[in-house]
């Protein structure tokens, strides 16, 4: 099946001599004062001229007012009933799909849904003063998934108080949008569900969210509409497959959470709290991502995607806050990494991250500050098994080519520090893990082994007394998150 539009009218449309509910035979029918679109949905079969074949009109597909307006020029040309009433439909400006109903003339209530590539105007009158409703087209521009589902709202302004307290409404098909919604409604002049409303001015916000995609959002005032009125529009909305989230959902959130998802949780701290260790000055932020299970910051992301699809409270704290409706809690910057979003004064902070993995994230403060971490890449000495199971093996760690004289291998050999200025030596049995000493470095603030935020050349040496030979291995600390050097020594047997 395919859109009906002017192109193909001809061929699609067939003008039925009884409404719906009385054994339809056609899929356009003209009451006196209304419009039907019988779809393939209600009436399986029409026959167009050579036999019953399959309603070419469906719901998905729909019809465009340009085409229901040249089926009208056609059937008035040939039905003199028709020609007894003023016209169900007039153009105003084709190329953007902007048509009227006039005299109280309208599509059948539900049938509005089935437009494409239109909007319209109706009057109660003929002189089309009397408005009675206005319907405002909409089109994506941009990639939607076929299964997602966008919604829409109308605002009073772009913020987070404005989108809590709107009345959020699902499209009434999944996919690419190419529908109308009502934005002004006057039920004065006859048209008991018109509803009485004018939304021209407000913002119309269009959203979709898909948990495994990132979410697309645009609005009409991005769009350069300033009034909402009978004519369709494109809206830059869209989504991409987030490649980064490879998660279920059903894992991150809900009754069947796994861990470490089942450790987070959100919430809008009552008094803004303070946050210190950045490279740039300590932060003031007011929603905090709990996290007491180590999720990596992906796995923050997952589950800030996950909260931001349900339509109920997400706040773990004493406020509520409607997930559906609310803000999009991070986006990405060129590297990458994830960075939290600040909205009207109200920035994110997530909690918990391991030290690696707070270079993966930039946390917007409320101000709208970024605040990012001192580099800390870990440093992993694989020492192997013989040196982990020699009790008296020991390991230390220089600066290769130190300030000045200070070199490996001179009296002034200089001891690496870990970000915590502690020397990076010591006993193997002790310290090693699964046959590894690992420890963070300050790659942006050490000066002991030269200039600051450069690449920093180092000696390891391991040591047995006994058992494990000697090793000596250099390596170059480098701005990577991690940085794995081997330095494993064979058996001793020259002792």
């Amino acid at each position: 099946m395919t859109l009906i539009d002017h192109t193909n009218y001809n061929t699609q449309l067939i003008q039925s001599s009884s409404p719906r509910g009385s054994s339809p035979d056609g899929n356009i029918y003209f009451g006196e004062n209304e419009i039907q679109l019988i779809t393939a949905e209600e009436l399986a079969q029409v026959d167009l001229g050579s036999g019953l074949v399959v309603n070419p009109l469906n719901n998905k597909d729909g019809i465009t007012l340009r085409g229901l307006y040249n089926f009208e020029n056609q059937e008035r040309r040939t039905d003199e009933l028709l020609r007894q009433y003023i016209r169900f439909t007039q153009g105003r400006f084709r190329y953007v799909g902007a048509y009227e109903f006039i005299d109280g003339n309208r599509l059948a209530a539900g049938d509005e849904s089935k437009v494409r590539g239109s909007g319209w105007v109706e009057f109660a009158d003929a002189d089309a003063t009397q408005l009675s409703r206005i319907y405002h087209g909409l089109r994506s521009l941009n990639s939607i998934d076929p299964g997602s589902q966008p919604y829409y709202a109308f605002l009073s302004a772009q913020t987070e108080a404005a989108r809590q307290a709107a009345t959020w409404t699902d499209f009434s098909r999944v996919g690419p949008i190419d529908e109308a919604v009502q934005v002004f409604g006057d039920t004065s002049h006859g048209d008991a569900g018109a509803g009485n409303f004018d939304h021209r001015v407000l913002i119309l916000e269009v959203r979709v969210r898909t948990f495994g995609n990132r979410p697309g959002q645009t609005s009409s005032q991005e769009a350069g509409i300033t009034e909402l009125y009978g004519f369709t529009a494109g809206y830059g909305l869209g989504e991409v497959t987030d490649t980064n989230n490879t998660a279920t959902l059903a894992d991150v959130f809900g009754g069947a959470a796994v861990a470490p998802y089942t450790g987070l949780s959100l919430e809008r701290v009552p008094a803004t709290f303070i946050k210190s260790g950045f490279n740039e000055a300590d932060g003031i932020f007011t929603w905090r991502l709990n996290n007491t299970e180590g999720a990596t910051a992906q796995q923050c992301a997952n589950y800030l995607d996950a909260i931001a699809l349900q339509d109920a409270d997400i706040d773990a704290g004493a406020g509520s806050y409607n997930g559906r409706k609310g803000r999009v809690w991070y986006s990405r910057d060129a590297n990458g990494r994830i960075v939290t979003s600040s909205v009207d004064g109200e920035g994110l902070f997530i909690d918990g991250l391991s030290t690696t993995e707070t270079q993966n994230v930039i946390q917007k403060a409320d101000n709208g500050d970024s605040k990012t971490y001192p580099f800390f890449p870990e440093v992993r000495i694989n020492v192997g098994a013989i040196a982990e199971g020699d009790p008296l093996a020991w390991y230390h760690a220089f600066f290769s080519d130190g300030p000045g004289a200070n070199d490996f291998n001179t009296p002034n050999a200089v001891t690496v520090q870990d970000k915590d200025g502690s020397p990076v030596k010591g006993n193997v049995a002790t310290n090693a893990v699964g046959g590894v000493i690992s420890f963070p470095f300050d790659y942006d603030g050490d000066t002991l082994g030269g200039t600051a935020a450069t690449d920093k050349q180092i000696t390891i040496l391991v040591e047995g007394d006994g058992v494990a030979a000697q090793s000596l291995v250099e390596a170059t600390i480098t701005r990577i998150s991690t940085i794995n050097i081997s330095a494993a020594p064979t058996t001793e047997n020259n002792a």
